[in-house]
Parts: structure tokens; sequence; C-alpha cells
């Protein structure tokens, strides 16, 4: 049956060609407009799910309140970490990352400035989960004078040779590689390209007065996260106040799900560029207003032509065809077409992906399309656009008398009208509300880059000084 069904289809679309390569352009559209969106939307919500952990991995921010100021810091104090973890035993663990000053690093003939080195806790990949390539990882992060690299920091030095027990130097300090992980994933809102033991530092670094270091917290689960962030305020009374009660600052630390920084952080500092929880409702429903367009432009077009398959339904049924198979079969020409617009939608997908990339500002390749919710949204497009897209035509056609039909009384395919006349000013309608909102952020963005600043730009350069030496060489360098 399936077989017939599928013949059938087949052979209408090549009899139709005009009407069908009408409906492919508009499904293909539509959907492969659709699918950039979702890809984006799908990257956008995945930002640190691959950890194992996520959901019960919290970031440590600070709100600071000064006598004429207010602001947060993604960070805490380089004490923070082990002494929350022993004061307070609903804490799991908990890892720092501590910047490595920008340095040039060398091996052999090869030498290049790294800023995103870090120094961690050994704990760092008990809570964080990162693929290991080559050798082992926990020893580097015990011992000082030893690194983990990322692989794109292993073949930019390395090449194609094994870097295990081979050696960095960065002035007069010396780093054996033990370990090669995968690179931090795109999605991620903290990324680094190496790691060395925070032993490599001295054991008293710092106070309760420094911040400066990015720190997380593994809680147990089922833990009542706002119950502990007020419980731990106390922090401020124990260790804080006497440093900064006397300037009247107080601080408040804030925990932070690390599934949500990207998306709901308007934290100034954050290591890598947020994105925005509004625009994936925007443009999670502009797809799906693209989607159910598409599918209300093929329903016009197929009641519009109910005078011209009226009298092939009028003839099956009178050679004893049922309302059943005729349903089907409308329904096979609709998924039918919703395959092969999919198929085109999939190849445009890959040849423009490149372009939207810089669109985007990301780096996708053909892996987005394998991403769970990519191919749930397929599926759900195939249901949308093939099944309830064109159940409307094959139930209406379906019920067709042969009687009336073979009279000759349905000849201008006026059937439907109201109906297709409701689907018309929902189009209609959405695509002008679409339209003017395109209008207005391309209009927006216009001025943004067009609108005076205040200062004359040229000529003008930003210096960021690393370093206390550095900051005292101000007034020569100016």
């Amino acid at each position: 049956m399936l077989k017939n069904l599928f013949k059938t289809a087949v052979r209408h679309m090549l009899k139709h060609s005009g009407y069908s390569i009408l409906n492919l352009l508009g499904l293909t559209l539509g959907i492969s407009s659709a699918l950039f969106l979702i890809i984006y939307v799908a990257d956008e919500v995945s930002y640190d799910r691959y950890h194992e952990n996520a959901d019960r991995i919290y970031r440590v921010s600070t709100n600071i309140k000064e006598p004429d100021d207010k602001f947060t810091w993604i960070m805490a104090q380089i004490p923070f970490g082990p002494q929350v973890v022993k004061d307070y035993p609903e804490v799991q663990s908990s890892v720092r990352f501590i910047p490595m000053p920008r340095a040039l690093f060398k091996y052999e003939d090869k030498e290049f400035n790294e800023e995103k080195f870090y120094y961690a806790d050994s704990t760092l990949f008990d809570i964080f989960t990162y693929k290991v390539l080559k050798g082992e990882v926990k020893s580097a992060l015990l011992n000082p004078k030893k690194i983990i690299l990322t692989e794109k920091i292993a073949n930019q030095y390395f090449g194609k040779s094994d870097p295990i027990g081979k050696t960095l130097t960065s002035g007069t300090d010396t780093y054996e590689v033990t370990g090669v992980i995968e690179n931090c994933p795109t999605n991620s809102h903290f990324r680094f390209d190496a790691i060395a033991s925070r032993n490599n530092l001295p054991k008293q670094l710092g106070d309760w007065g420094n911040f400066g270091v990015y720190t997380y917290l593994l809680f147990p689960k089922g833990t009542n996260i706002k119950a502990f962030e007020t419980k731990m305020q106390e922090m401020y009374t124990t260790y804080m106040k006497p440093i900064f009660g006397p300037m009247n600052i107080t601080a408040n630390y804030i925990l932070e799900p690390i599934t949500k920084i990207h998306l709901y952080s308007t934290n100034a500092g954050e290591p890598e560029p947020t994105g925005s929880i509004n625009y994936v409702y925007i443009f999670g429903i502009v797809a799906i207003f693209l989607v159910l367009i598409a599918a209300m432009n093929y329903m016009n077009l197929s009641t519009a032509r109910s005078a011209k398959r009226a009298r092939e339904v009028g003839l099956r049924k009178v050679v004893g065809s049922r309302r059943t198979p005729l349903i089907l079969q409308f329904l096979s020409e609709s998924v039918l077409l919703t395959i092969i617009s999919l198929i085109f939608s999939l190849i445009i997908l890959v040849v423009l992906m490149p372009k939207f990339n810089l669109l985007a500002g990301k780096a996708y390749d053909l892996h987005a399309i394998y991403s769970p919710v990519v191919i749930l949204s397929i599926i759900a497009v195939i249901f949308i656009v093939g099944i309830i897209g064109g159940s409307y035509p094959a139930f209406y056609l379906s019920r067709f008398s042969p009687v009336t039909v073979l009279k000759g009384s349905i000849t201008k395919g006026s059937g439907g009208a109201m109906f297709r006349k409701i689907l018309v000013v929902i189009q209609f309608t959405v695509s002008v509300i679409m339209i003017v909102c395109t209008l207005v952020v391309f209009r927006q963005l216009k001025y943004l880059k067009s609108m005076d600043q205040g200062f004359d730009q040229k000529n003008v350069i930003g210096l960021q000084l690393n370093n206390q030496a550095m900051i005292k060489k101000y007034p020569l360098i100016r």
C-alpha cells in the first residue's frame, strides 16, 4: 500500500510540475530559514550543558556596594574557594581558575604569546567534564612545573608529534606536558587553552581583600541553593568586615548556575561573549512562524486547486475507493513534498553555513545538524507541514460527492473559500509584522554604526597595562 501511495504521489508531482515546483519553492524557503534560526537557538540554550554535573555547578560572583557606587564582579577572593568548603558541609567541592599573566611560551623555534593559560585547583576534573585525549591530567594539577594543553595548543607547538613529556618554557619557568584534552567546546561560557597547577604559585597568595579568581562550587543533589546563598553571606562578617567595614563597603555573594550564565548574565567582564534569552525567544517564535507560513501557503494552494482534483476524487469513488485511502493519498503527497523540501533546505544549509557564521558570529559546522534539538525540529517540521498542513486539503478534497462532481457542480474551486481567506489574512498579517520588525532592527543597527560617538575615533588605540611595572611606566608611555 505504501509503495502504491508513493508511486501515485510521484506521478502527480511530475504531471503537475509547475504546481509542485511552486510548492517546493515556498516550503524550501520557509524550512531553510527556520532551520538556520533553530540551529542558532539550539546552540544558545546548550551552553555548558555538556558537563556531567552541569545542574550542580554554580559560579560565585560578588556584589559590591560602596558609599557612592555598586557593581558585580564575576569573581571571588583567592581564599574563598577552600574556605567555603571547609566552613560549610553543603558544598561538595570547589575549583578556582587563576589567570596567568600574558606571557611568551616557547618550544624549540616556535613561540607564541598566550592569554588563556590558567592555574587551577586539583579538583578541576572532579567538577567539570573534559575529555582526555593523551596522557593523564591528575599529576599536572597536583605538582608544579607540569601543564595540560588543549588539542589546539598541542598542535600549535608540537604538530603531529606526541607532546607528552615535552616542555614549554616561559621566561625562567619550564612546564612539562603531562596531558592533552579536547578543546573547550564553543558552547562554553569560560574557555581556556592550558591549565597548570595552582601549586605553581606561592602557598600564601592574596587575602580577603583581593578579588580576581573565577570560583566554582559543586553541590550535592537536592541542595537548597537559595537557602545556602543566604546562609553564606555570614562570610562577610567573619572574613571581610575587618577589611571593608571601615570603608563602608559591603559584599554579598551570588551563586549563578553555569547553564544560565551565557543567556542571563549582564555582568561586565565575562570571559566570553554572552547571549540573551530574549533573542532566543524572538528567534524561536520567528522560526515557528516561518514553518506555519509555509504550511498555510501549501494549504492555500491545495484548496485553491480543489476544482481540478474534484473529478479525480469523483472517479476514484465511482470505481470503489473509500474516503480513508483518499485521505492517505493526499497526505502522502504533502509528506513527500515536505521531505523533498527538507532535503533541499539541508543542501542550502550546508552551502550557506559559512555566510551564516559570519552573520551570527559563530563557528557552526555540519555537526550542528545532528543536535537533538535540530533533529526533533526536523521531525516537527515534517509533522506540522506534511501532516497537519496537508490534513485540511486531504479531508476537504476527500469529502466530495462523486454524483455532484460528475454533474459538473464544482468547477471553480469555491469550496473552502472562507477558510482560505482566513489563512491568507493570517499569512499576510504575520508576514507584515515580521517585515516591519526586520526594518526596525535594520534601521537601529544602521543608526548605531553611523551615530556620533562624541569624539574623533581616528588614531585612537587602547593599551592594557598587565602589571605594576607597566603601570608605573604609564607617564613614560604617555
